[in-house]
C-alpha cells in the first residue's frame, strides 16, 4: 500500500500542501489527514489510518478522491447519540442499491444511477472525538471517469466563492447570470464543486459592470486577450478605407474542433440586431449528440449585401480548415443564397420552414379568405409526403383562392426544394429544420441578446452564454453515462437504442416505440425478398381522430426498412411506421446502419479536450497532458521534415504508436480522443474605429 501511495504523487510537487499528503501515505500512525488539497495533483486513497476532526471534513475528503477516481458519492445512513452528535455513517458511491423495474411510467421515463455498486466507507466517532473508518470497499462495478463526474459531487460553494457570490446577490439580478459571473474566470470554472441548479439556493442576483471603452476598441481587446488565452482562438476583421470596423468573425478552439464532429449540418442565422449601430450579429450553429445547440462561430456585419456575406462565409471556412458542411439551413435571403452558391457550391441548402410560415400573415393576410387559405396551406405544407401530393394540391390552393398574381407564393413554389418538408426530408438535417406544425426554433442567444444590446455588452455575455452551453453539454454527458433510462417496450431493438444512445435521443426513439401502438399494418404486395406494407397510424386532428396512412418497404435478406415519411433519413431517427414493420418480420436485432455514431453517448469528442478561453489557467489534468503532448509533438515535427526521411519515419511510428495506445485505452476504459490544435495568430491594426450606421434591409 506504502508502494500504491507513493506512485500516485508527483516527485516534482513543490507545494508544501502537498509533502502532508505523502506523510498520510506512510501508515506508520494515525494522524489528521490535511483537507486542503486545493494545490495537490493527487488525493490518497482511503485507508483505515486516517483520522478526521469532523463529520463535513470526511465528507470533503471522500467528494475530492471521488471527483478524482471518476464516480458520485452519497450518504447511505447516519445515527446519531444522546448528545445529537453522529457517531456513525456510511458514504457509498451514487450506484449503490437495485434498480426499481416496473414502477417507472415509460412516458415519463427518468434515468436510474442503481447498479448494486458496493464501493463505501463506514465512519465512526471514536472516543477522542476524532473519526476513522470502520471499514473500506474500494472496487466499484461499473467504469469511472473522472471527466463524467466534474463539479457534480458537491453543490457546496466555499468561503472565497461564497464572498464572490454575496456582493452579486446585493445587486437583484438573474442566477444564469450570477453563475455567469464565475464560469467565464479561468481560475474558478475548472474547480467549481456545484453546477447551475445547485447554487439557485444560495446567490440570486449579480450585478456586471460594463467598461468604459469604446466599442471598437473593446471588440479588439477582447480578441487580442482570448487570442492569448487560447491559441486556437480565430478571428478576422475588415475594415472599410477609413478603418472603421466593417465585418467581424470569430470563433474558439472548442467551436473549431466540435465542427469537425457536428459539422455536418450548420445553421446560418442573420436575424439578430445585437448593437445600437444596426450591425447584425451572425453565427453558425449546429446540434451535438444530445440534440443541444452547439456553436461553430459569430459574426458581426455592416451591411447584408452578397459581398458581406461572402467575406464572412470566406472567413469561416478558413476558421474550419476549409471543410464545407454537406448542408446549410438559412433564412430566406436573397443576398445569403448568392453567397453560398459562391462560396458552398456544393453544399444542400434549405430555408427555415418556420421562418418562411410566420410570414404568411405579412404577405396573404389582406385575403379576404385568409383563415380558410392559411389552414390550407399549412396542411398542404405539413401532410404532403411526396411531391406529386405536394404540387397537385399547391395548384389547386392557388386556383381556388385566385392567388396566380401573388409573387411571394410563386417565388416560394419555384424554390420549393429549399424548404418543402417531402422534398428536404429525403436528406440528413440532424432534425435541425423544423418540418411539424408547432414546432418551435429559438435562437442561440435569445437569452442575452436585446435590441439594445451593444457590441461590448454583448462580447462580455458572449462568454457567459457559450460557458453555460458547454456546461450543460456537461451534465447531460454524465446523466447519459452515469445512469440508465428504462425501456417502454419489451423490444429487443428498443435495448440495442437504450446502451447506445444518449437520453435525449433515447427518448426520441423511446417515443416511437411508444406511438408503434397507435400503427396498424396490412402487408401490400410481395415482389421476392421485398415487402410493401400499409401502416396506417391513428392520430388527433385537434378533439377529431384522423387516419394517416405510410407506405414502407422491408428487404427480408439485408433488413433495410424504408418508410414515406423519410424520417430516418432526416432526423437519424427510425420512425414508428418503420418500427411497427421490424415488430412484425420479427427482427431481433437492427443492422449498424440504422444506430448512428452520431447519436451515441460514446462516441470520442475531441473538442472535450481542447482547452477554451474561459478557463485557460485552471484545466482539467487532461487537458494539460494535451497540451504539453502537442508542444512535444510539434518539436519531433520541426526535426522530422527537414528530411524526406525522418518524415516517413515519423508517420510510421505515430501510426503503429497511434494503435497501441488505443488498444491500451480501451483496457483503461478510457475512450478519450485527441484533436491537434489549429494555430491561427495574426497582427492586426492596433487603432479600431466605431462601425459605422448603416440601414439594414431586415
Amino acid at each position: 500500500m506504502e508502494d500504491r501511495c507513493n506512485s500516485l504523487i508527483p516527485l516534482d510537487i513543490e507545494t508544501n500542501r502537498c509533502e502532508e499528503v505523502l506523510r498520510h501515505c506512510r501508515p506508520k500512525e494515525c494522524k489528521p489527514v490535511n483537507h486542503n488539497l486545493d494545490y495537490c495533483d493527487v488525493v490518497p486513497i482511503p485507508q483505515d489510518w486516517m483520522k478526521f476532526n469532523s463529520e463535513d471534513e470526511v465528507r470533503s475528503y471522500y467528494t475530492k478522491y471521488a471527483n478524482q477516481e471518476g464516480f458520485t458519492i452519497m450518504k447511505k445512513t447516519s445515527k446519531k447519540g444522546a448528545d445529537g452528535k453522529v457517531f456513525y455513517f456510511i458514504l457509498a458511491c451514487s450506484r449503490q442499491g437495485n434498480r426499481r423495474i416496473g414502477k417507472t411510467n415509460p412516458v415519463t421515463n427518468c434515468p436510474s444511477e442503481e447498479q448494486k455498486c458496493e464501493a463505501r466507507i463506514i465512519v465512526y466517532l471514536c472516543e477522542d472525538g476524532a473519526y476513522r473508518f470502520k471499514s473500506i470497499t474500494l472496487n466499484h462495478n461499473h467504469e469511472l471517469n473522472p471527466n463524467q463526474v466534474k463539479s457534480r459531487n458537491s453543490a457546496d460553494t466555499n468561503k472565497r466563492l461564497k464572498r464572490t457570490l454575496d456582493p452579486n446577490d446585493q445587486a437583484e439580478k438573474g442566477v444564469k447570470k450570477s453563475f455567469g459571473s464565475l464560469v467565464v474566470k479561468p481560475e474558478v470554472y475548472e474547480n467549481l464543486a456545484f453546477c447551475e441548479q445547485g447554487f439557485r439556493n444560495y446567490i440570486h442576483k449579480e450585478k456586471r459592470l460594463i467598461g468604459e471603452d469604446g466599442d471598437g476598441h473593446a471588440l479588439h481587446k477582447y480578441f487580442m486577450r482570448m487570442q492569448e488565452q487560447d491559441s486556437n482562438f480565430f478571428y478576422a476583421i475588415d475594415f472599410d478605407d477609413s478603418f472603421c470596423v466593417k465585418n467581424v468573425f470569430w470563433a474558439d478552439g472548442r467551436s473549431r474542433a466540435t465542427y469537425k464532429l457536428f459539422g455536418d449540418v450548420v445553421k446560418f442565422d442573420s436575424t439578430y440586431l445585437s448593437n445600437q449601430y444596426k450591425i447584425p450579429l451572425t453565427f453558425f450553429v449546429g446540434v451535438n449528440h444530445h440534440g443541444q445547440s452547439i456553436l461553430f462561430g459569430c459574426g458581426l456585419l455592416s451591411s447584408e449585401d452578397t459581398q458581406s456575406f461572402v467575406w464572412l462565409f470566406q472567413s469561416w471556412l478558413v476558421c474550419m480548415s476549409g471543410v464545407q458542411p454537406k448542408g446549410i439551413i438559412t433564412y430566406q435571403h436573397e443576398a445569403v443564397q448568392s453567397a453560398i452558391g459562391i462560396v458552398f457550391p456544393s453544399t444542400r441548402h434549405s430555408w427555415c420552414l418556420s421562418h418562411i410560415m410566420k410570414k404568411l400573415p405579412q404577405n396573404i393576410g389582406g385575403h379576404a379568405e385568409y383563415d380558410s387559405l392559411s389552414y390550407h396551406l399549412q396542411r398542404v405544407v405539413y401532410d404532403s409526403f411526396t411531391t406529386n401530393e405536394f404540387e397537385t394540391a399547391w395548384k389547386m390552393i392557388v386556383e381556388e383562392f385566385g392567388l396566380q398574381d401573388n409573387e411571394w407564393l410563386r417565388e416560394l413554389y419555384l424554390e420549393r426544394h429549399r424548404w418543402v418538408p417531402t422534398f428536404i426530408r429525403c436528406s440528413f438535417w440532424a432534425g435541425m429544420s423544423a418540418t411539424q406544425l408547432g414546432e418551435i426554433e429559438r435562437g442561440f442567444f435569445d437569452e442575452i441578446i436585446s435590441g439594445q444590446t451593444s457590441l461590448k455588452q454583448f462580447v462580455g455575455k458572449y462568454d457567459i452564454s457559450l460557458q453555460a452551453k458547454v456546461e450543460k453539454e456537461f451534465e447531460a454527458d454524465f446523466r447519459s453515462y452515469s445512469s440508465t433510462l428504462e425501456c417502454a417496450t419489451k423490444s429487443p431493438i428498443e435495448r440495442q437504442f437504450q446502451s447506445a444512445y444518449t437520453h435525449a435521443k433515447f427518448l426520441e426513439v423511446q417515443k416511437e416505440f411508444i406511438g408503434k401502438a397507435d400503427c396498424n399494418v396490412c402487408i401490400a404486395g410481395v415482389e421476392g425478398s421485398i415487402c410493401h406494407y400499409n401502416v396506417i397510424e391513428d392520430t388527433m386532428m385537434g378533439d377529431k381522430p384522423k387516419e394517416t396512412m405510410f407506405q414502407v418497404t422491408f428487404d427480408r435478406v439485408n433488413c433495410d426498412v424504408k418508410c414515406i415519411c423519410n424520417m430516418f433519413e432526416f432526423k437519424g431517427i427510425l420512425c414508428r411506421h418503420s418500427l411497427a414493420i421490424l415488430s412484425m418480420e420479427r427482427v431481433k436485432e437492427i443492422p449498424c446502419k440504422y444506430i448512428l455514431n452520431r447519436w451515441m453517448k460514446s462516441m470520442k469528442r475531441r473538442h472535450a479536450y481542447v482547452k477554451t478561453s474561459y478557463a485557460a489557467k485552471q484545466l482539467q489534468p487532461q487537458i494539460q497532458n494535451f497540451d504539453l503532448l502537442c508542444k512535444q509533438f510539434e518539436s519531433v515535427a520541426e526535426v522530422a521534415s527537414e528530411f524526406e526521411e525522418t518524415s516517413s519515419f515519423v508517420k510510421n511510428t505515430i501510426c503503429d504508436l497511434k494503435e497501441k495506445l488505443e488498444s491500451w485505452a480501451s483496457r483503461l476504459r478510457n475512450s478519450s480522443d485527441m484533436a491537434v490544435p489549429i494555430s491561427c495568430a495574426v497582427e492586426i491594426i492596433i487603432y479600431v474605429f466605431k462601425p459605422q450606421r448603416v440601414l439594414l434591409k431586415s
